[in-house]
């Protein structure tokens, strides 16, 4: 009876663990380096929403020495000048001595020491991407080029560990990035590895409701503020949002968090040939549109508020009169309460180019006037080139053919243009390092960078459009052109996305990398090489170009 018991007790635990097993069995999550699959003794899994591999992967896929310990539990890696020491169960990490707290700490499964993937790979320099849709990573190792840099900025990478350290990029086959965490994040990774990636929605710049005559809203009525440069409120006043009286505790404190959160905005300035929004409280992200006849730009500052220094008239607008070359006045108002919104209106008097500074403070807005050019340089990148075949379609063709036809359209239908001048980072099937790319820029100091990819998943169902960009002042342009391609391509929409490309993130002008399609899918790949496909999307880039320079 007793092995009866026992046998039927055997027969329900295998019955109830079945499901688990077969779920487990039909996602299982994939490795990939460099494009390349790897495979494990024991599969990677998922703690705690981040990703731990097993020790031989590291040790051997990523090249790195690992030493361990087993008195103490202790593990070492090492590759180059980064050395990581971790323990079992223990959340605690020093890098290069450098102390930090893991979220999920390494383990033990089936026998096999588990390390968190996303932490180990970026102290070793690696890109690394969580593909939700194919339950995939993707292991990127820098270039020649982007390993000096690296080594060469390691000492201060040691000095400031303990700050966010943005990700250098997803590698180019990533596909979806869902903000999934793989990273079982230090101290440095708390900013920004827990951020999913941006996805914003198309021409963030447009200002809705500015179509009435902005005459009929800022009437004569309006309260003028006289000022040479601008008009200031003292930084110290109280915002003019305020909890009102008899209100209860929970109420007041919900106002108080509101307002913590909300952006003030204290003066308004032209100083030189800038214009100068300084605030304080939360970071203020302005959005901006240009208008014609009259010449004028709209800056809305969502979440924003007015000082109370700042004078409104009985309409709730205010105007400060400018005396300079570019600018004839400043209109302002509490555009919204719900949500808050600040709008300023810049009244030119010839058109010009906000050209945001980068060089300020977290707390001030500014922006280069800049008359407009007799012609602009625009630099087109097709990626890839020689040694570096990029992706391998679905047909076995390579990404670094299609990008440089298409890139070559692209310069073909630019160079018609009388205001446009067209240089190519590559012309030919030709390397071209990273830091060459993004210098080559610099040095011609562009005013837009194109960088042209092909994109690749380990699913073959994957499919669609990503825009990525870098550097805020790249936003409006990553959303515009996007625009374009999707109506262009006809694919689906996988969004716009800050990442850490090398390309986007060390150009010091509006920048942006294409993904315009998936050669790992067959319906994409199967048209993306073909010539009318190709001018049709070479049209739609250039058109956003010159939305973005304000070409006609």
């Amino acid at each position: 009876m007793r092995v009866l018991t026992a046998l039927i007790s055997l027969l329900l635990m295998s019955i109830l663990a079945l499901p688990v097993v077969v779920f487990g069995a039909e996602q299982p999550i994939q490795l990939f380096l460099n494009g390349k699959q790897l495979s494990a003794e024991v599969a990677p899994r998922i703690i705690k929403d981040n990703t731990v591999v097993p020790i031989r992967i590291i040790a051997e896929s990523l090249g790195s020495k690992v030493k361990w310990e087993e008195k103490s539990r202790k593990v070492t890696v090492a590759k180059a000048n980064t050395t990581i020491q971790l323990y079992i169960d223990k959340k605690d990490v020093t890098v290069n001595q450098k102390s930090y707290k893991l979220e999920t700490p390494p383990t033990i499964v089936e026998g096999s020491t588990m390390l968190p993937l996303r932490f180990i790979g970026e102290q070793l320099g690696l890109d690394v991407t969580w593909d939700d849709l194919t339950r995939s990573v993707f292991l990127k190792e820098p270039d020649n080029a982007e390993r000096e840099r690296l080594a060469a900025a390691s000492e201060d990478r040691e000095d400031t560990a303990g700050e966010a350290t943005p990700a250098d990029g997803e590698d180019d086959a990533g596909g979806a990035d869902s903000g999934k965490n793989i990273t079982t994040g230090a101290a440095s990774a708390k900013s920004e590895d827990k951020k999913p990636a941006s996805s914003i929605a198309a021409n963030p710049g447009a200002v809705d409701g500015d179509r009435a005559p902005i005459g009929a809203v800022f009437s004569s009525q309006t309260t003028t503020g006289e000022a040479k440069a601008g008009a200031s409120a003292s930084a110290d006043k109280p915002a003019n949002t305020a909890a009102a009286a008899g209100h209860n505790s929970d109420d007041a404190n919900e106002a108080e968090d509101v307002q913590a959160a909300l952006s003030t905005v204290h003066s308004l300035a032209v100083a030189g040939d800038r214009f100068v929004v300084n605030t304080s409280g939360g970071k203020a992200i302005p959005e901006l549109s240009y208008e014609s006849e009259p010449h004028r730009v709209v800056i809305n500052i969502p979440h924003g508020q007015l000082d109370p220094e700042l004078k409104l008239g009985d309409n709730g607008q205010g105007t400060i009169k400018i005396d300079s070359e570019t600018v004839s006045q400043i209109r302002y108002s509490l555009f919204s309460k719900e949500p808050y919104t600040v709008r300023i209106i810049v009244d030119l008097t010839k058109k010009v180019v906000f050209k945001p500074v980068v060089d300020v403070t977290g707390t001030q807005l500014a922006w280069t006037l800049i008359p407009p050019k007799d012609k602009y340089r625009v630099v087109i990148d097709p990626g890839h080139g020689g040694k570096d075949t990029g992706a391998i379609s679905v047909n076995e063709r390579r990404e670094k053919d299609f990008v440089l036809s298409l890139g070559l359209k692209i310069e073909k239908l630019l160079q018609k243009e009388p205001k446009i001048e067209a240089l190519l980072t590559r012309t030919d099937d030709t390397f071209v390092e990273l830091a060459d790319r993004a210098a080559f820029a610099n040095d011609r100091e562009a005013d837009v960078f194109v960088s042209v990819h092909g994109n690749a998943a380990a699913k073959e169902s994957v499919r669609g459009v990503e825009t990525y960009y870098y550097t805020e002042q790249s936003m409006p342009f990553a959303s515009i052109i996007h625009e374009h391609l999707l109506e262009a391509t006809g694919f689906p929409d996988r969004k716009v996305k800050q990442s850490g490309f090398y390309v986007v993130k060390n150009t010091t002008m509006p920048s942006v990398l294409l993904e315009v399609g998936f050669l790992s899918n067959q319906t994409e790949e199967s048209i993306m090489y073909q010539d009318a496909f190709q001018n049709k999307v070479a049209a739609s880039i250039v058109a956003a170009i010159k939305q973005q320079l304000k070409i006609g």
